[in-house]
């Protein structure tokens, strides 16, 4: 597993979920692309997650009493992305565009958390450097297909 996949797992193991726009601001600050080509890249990224069962999406929506609950996403792949890149950056709502654990994601990424704690690797320094150990400070990808999500 390269260090992107982990990282974007990582930050839904807690299965609590993580604003796509947390994953944003890490990549924007690092690679330096302009807006619409992190939001592209972050969808591609979103599409191949959701393919292989890795992160489902879903949301805090108002119910008819106006209190906001959660909503898992249902539907194609290509039906949740096209959801997905509808509500990329909005800001009229709290949580509007969350990845969210899988059991497939969860069990593949423990046994990475595992593999990394065995090997004497801190399995948690991506907290300290959020996306960092991918590209260089040019922006440029460091690991071979580190910009690609790959188990």
């Amino acid at each position: 597993m390269n260090e992107l996949t982990y990282q974007l797992l990582a930050d839904v193991s807690d299965e609590i979920g993580e604003d796509i726009y947390g994953w944003h601001i890490g990549i924007a600050n690092r690679t330096r692309e302009p807006e619409a080509v992190v939001e592209a890249r972050i969808l591609g990224y979103i599409r191949e997650l959701l393919e292989a069962d890795l992160i489902g999406l879903g949301s805090i929506e108002a119910d008819e009493a106006g209190r906001g609950v959660w909503m898992n996403w249902l539907g194609e792949v290509d039906e949740l992305v096209q959801r997905a890149a509808a509500r990329y950056g909005r800001s009229d709502t709290v949580w509007n565009l969350l990845a969210a654990a899988t059991p497939r994601g969860v069990r593949i990424f423990e046994a990475e958390e595992a593999r990394r704690e065995a090997a004497g690797q801190d399995p948690w320094a991506h907290v300290n450097d959020r996306f960092g150990g991918i590209w260089d400070e040019d922006g440029s990808v460091i690991e071979p297909h580190g910009d690609e999500i790959v188990v």
